[in-house]
């Protein structure tokens, strides 16, 4: 007897989907050009992300790019051990004012 509430279906031919991870970073080093930062999940080069960075008090989202991410090293979190990533970002169309928060 099948106690699903709805009927799953095989997926035919291409399907695709994205999922938007939230997680904590630490930025390394950040420009207007880019950031450098570490994280615990992966990210694949080429991908796109959006970072939301709290700058004094003001929140700026940016579009970005991954343009490296390698695995730095293993941190214990509790009791278990979490991949470290590094990563590097290119930032996409960069509006004026948010260049300018950056500037201050």
């Amino acid at each position: 007897m099948e106690r699903r509430q709805f009927k799953r279906f095989s997926v035919q031919g291409n399907v695709e989907g994205n999922i938007i991870l939230k997680a904590d970073i630490e930025i390394i080093d950040i420009s207007l050009n880019g950031m450098l930062f570490l994280i615990t999940k992966r990210l694949n080069t080429n991908s796109r992300c959006r970072v939301n960075l709290n700058i004094g008090d003001a929140k700026v989202g940016l579009d970005g790019s991954v343009i490296r991410s390698n695995l730095r090293e293993s941190r214990q979190i509790q009791s278990d051990f979490q991949p470290v990533y590094e990563v590097a970002v290119n930032f996409v169309r960069l509006s004026d004012k948010k260049n300018q928060t950056f500037r201050k």
